[in-house]
């Protein structure tokens, strides 16, 4: 009975069904040279009132084809083919279609999938403070998709109310963007070194090429905490020294306004990657 148990775990682990997972489309094509491909698709969004959705992943990333497979689900199928014109855009191991990126203000990504939600005739970047949301698409249920992109038919940005009509608080954003745009060169071009040494044989790779590896790739994911990080500080300075300059008073613009020309120092706590590289 022993042997029959065992032959067939055997039988069955070697004869065992395909994944879901392997079910989920593969729609990123290897186009490296994919500016055309949002030209085309920003005209169309244009004409057809939509929003223009870009979804920068791979099909080596498992998470880039759960997002996909979302998108083909009857929850979500309708939803997407009436308000978004979709362009799936292959960015290798994040080093590949930069300028598309570029176009949008974003000077590397740090995880994929990656997704732009853009407002096709001024090609604004609406969910800049989001594009990572979806990063772990295989582990969320699409329910929460639905949420998200039903969220996105109508939003003008993710940076609405009245603590961001405060000076102060956008002047500590642009501090986050200029430290993300700085760091995500940086970024670019240590993806842009691992891929060409990871295509080397053995013996021509820099001897500490895994422990250079393993380096972008703490770093990327450091970046996502701390961008993330440094967000919710400004939020919550912002919102703490205002309602500290309020007194009690109904917060309105002319509060905020008031609270602006104090200039109040909210220091952000900005970290760069040290690096004997890059």
């Amino acid at each position: 009975m022993t042997r029959l148990i065992a032959f067939f775990s055997v039988f069955l682990l070697t004869f065992a069904p395909a994944s879901a997972e392997d079910a989920h489309p593969t729609p990123f094509d290897e186009n490296y040279e994919a500016m055309a491909v949002v030209d085309a698709a920003l005209a169309e969004a244009v004409t057809e009132h939509k929003r223009l959705l870009l979804v920068l992943g791979a099909n080596w990333c498992h998470d880039s084809r759960a997002l996909a497979h979302h998108f083909e689900s009857e929850a979500l199928s309708d939803l997407i083919e009436t308000h978004y014109v979709v362009r799936y855009i292959d960015v290798g191991f994040r080093e590949q279609n930069l300028p598309v990126e570029h176009r949008f203000g974003v000077a590397a990504i740090y995880a994929t999938p990656t997704v732009f939600i853009i407002d096709p005739a001024s090609e604004t970047l609406l969910n800049r403070h989001s594009t990572e949301y979806w990063t772990t698409a295989a582990s969320r249920p699409v329910e929460d998709a639905l949420a998200y992109f039903t969220r996105w038919i109508d939003a003008g940005s993710d940076q609405d109310g009245l603590i961001a009509a405060s000076i102060v608080y956008q002047s500590m954003m642009t501090e986050i963007e200029v430290f993300e745009a700085e760091e995500g060169e940086r970024l670019a071009s240590a993806y842009a070194d691992i891929a060409r040494w990871r295509d080397l044989a053995d013996a021509d790779r820099p001897e500490n090429f895994d422990a250079l590896d393993q380096e972008v790739e703490m770093w990327r994911r450091r970046m996502v905490r701390q961008v993330r990080r440094l967000r919710e500080e400004a939020e919550r300075g912002v919102t703490d020294a205002l309602a500290a300059y309020a007194d009690g008073r109904e917060i309105t613009l002319e509060v905020v306004a008031g609270f602006d020309q104090t200039d109040p120092d909210l220091p952000l706590r900005i970290q760069p990657h040290e690096s004997d590289v890059w």
